[in-house]
């Protein structure tokens, strides 16, 4: 093969591999309730079903979720076997965290749910909200997390006291698509 021939190859390879988009790849490890300090009025009731290890339950709201409560959601990465802080942490009255980050980030797991958007229902009214087969879609997690085992703690307050949450470990995988 001439030397032109070979610019040419090198030239293609890399051209198409910037074409290869990356994504993440997200397992389910574990889901666990987060209790409220004195009492819970934001139940995540969730369970892992089959091999996927798809999300399963409801979520029941015992008032109505609206600005005097803050949502928060602290990222946690596992480096030498101890649970570390990241950059990615969130800390919003609702309406803000439906807008900014649930609809961003989280929504378009939940297709078979009746939880609500931020654009359908801020305030979200009490009452049972169901999800069915949630499987993490995390393709625009790319620029924020890290590979491996990360902890995602979403925590539901209102004056520094906790009413309930849920606590999530995925293991993060890089994909080519």
């Amino acid at each position: 093969m001439s030397l032109e021939l070979h610019k040419v190859l090198l030239v293609l390879s890399i051209a198409n591999s910037a074409l290869v988009r990356a994504a993440l790849e997200v397992r389910i490890e574990s889901v666990t309730k987060i209790f409220g300090d004195n009492e819970t009025l934001f139940e995540f009731n969730f369970r892992l079903v089959g091999r996927q290890r798809l999300l399963n339950g409801t979520v029941i709201i015992h008032v109505d979720l609206d600005n005097e409560y803050d949502v928060s959601n602290d990222v946690l990465s596992l480096r030498n076997g101890e649970w570390e802080s990241t950059n990615v942490a969130v800390n919003f009255k609702t309406c803000k965290y439906m807008a900014l980050i649930y609809d961003r980030y989280f929504a378009v797991s939940f297709k078979d749910s009746n939880i609500p958007k931020s654009t359908e229902a801020c305030p979200i009214k009490k009452g049972e909200y169901y999800a069915r087969n949630v499987e993490v879609i995390a393709d625009n997690w790319v620029q924020y997390t890290k590979l491996g085992l990360v902890r995602s703690i979403l925590v539901v307050k209102k004056d520094n006291v906790v009413y309930g949450g849920i606590d999530v470990v995925l293991v993060l995988s890089q994909k080519i698509m």
